[in-house]
């Protein structure tokens, strides 16, 4: 009967570590970073919002605070265009998440050499 006892122990004892075992792999495991709702960038003078998400009330502005669109509504999937000026930095907002969009002039050519 003792021996009966002790195998059963055994078995919860493994059983347990298991378990433990388990568990640190599930919380151990990376996990992937949660989508932005929509990714801003510049191309010859105007910012392109490309939307993971439908969005609405999209500003785009300065950071000094001259606002240059609101969009009422972005569908998911899709873009929006806004021209701007010659600044080189605009910052999109929406619901509180912003990004800072960077316009920077194409580089001047440069003369060729033999």
């Amino acid at each position: 009967m003792d021996l009966l006892r002790i195998g059963v122990f055994l078995l919860g004892v493994a059983a347990l570590i298991v378990a433990v075992i388990g568990l640190m792999i599930y919380l151990e495991r990376p996990r992937p970073a949660p989508t932005p709702p929509f990714y801003a960038y510049c191309v010859d003078k105007y910012v392109v919002v490309s939307a993971n998400a439908e969005l609405r009330g999209v500003k785009v502005y300065e950071p000094g605070g001259a606002v240059y669109c609101v969009f009422d509504q972005v569908k998911a999937g899709s873009d929006a265009a806004c021209r701007v000026g010659n600044g080189t930095l605009y910052v999109v907002e929406w619901e509180g998440y912003t990004k800072a969009v960077q316009c920077a002039p194409p580089p001047p050519p440069r003369p060729a050499t033999d």
